[in-house]
């Protein structure tokens, strides 16, 4: 007697394809998870972090948990990256509501362009200095395509810009090295 196998749905078939698509972006993500360390020196001299204290501390731990991220998506394991921001001035620039008595951000693209100064070292398990910098981290074409993003905790651009920068700064060159 033989036995027919029962026909697979196509639902199921999806479902499990998905499965595996996320194995196997969880076991990329596994392979990588290096740390980041963020500081951030005299926020209260930054040129411009938010419209307001609560924004403004809400901002920078926004801007140091993405470093954070990226660090664990792009760094092998064995590094440390140590990033100490020296300045922050947000995409936008920031103006009275003409209805409401509140400070609205208006992005325009022109000169209100995205800037993020760091200083950073990059460490290998021993403590090896991989590689060190002071910059100044712009996107002057913010403005120009939609972000990838769809995040609710917002900085799209910043976040657009600092995940370039990373890949360049701290990916590409190893590559290439």
């Amino acid at each position: 007697m033989r036995l027919a196998a029962a026909p697979v749905h196509p639902m199921r078939i999806a479902a499990l394809s998905l499965l595996f698509v996320g194995a196997a972006l969880l076991a990329t993500t596994a392979a990588h998870a290096g740390s980041v360390e963020v500081q951030f020196a005299a926020a209260e001299k930054f040129v411009d972090a938010g419209t307001s204290q609560w924004e403004e501390k809400e901002n920078l731990r926004v801007l140091g948990s993405y470093l954070q991220v990226l660090g664990q998506k792009y760094l092998p394991a064995d590094q440390r990256l140590k990033i100490e921001v020296t300045d922050v001035d947000l995409a936008g620039s920031v103006q009275m509501s003409r209805r409401e008595a509140t400070l609205i951000r208006t992005v325009k693209g022109r000169t209100d362009y995205p800037r993020i100064t760091v200083r950073y070292t990059l460490q290998d398990a021993r403590g090896q200095q991989l590689a060190s910098g002071e910059e100044a981290i712009v996107d002057l074409d913010y403005a120009h395509g939609l972000p990838r993003m769809r995040d609710s905790s917002g900085l799209v651009y910043e976040k657009r810009m600092l995940d370039k920068w990373f890949r360049q700064r701290f990916v590409d060159q190893q590559a290439a090295g």
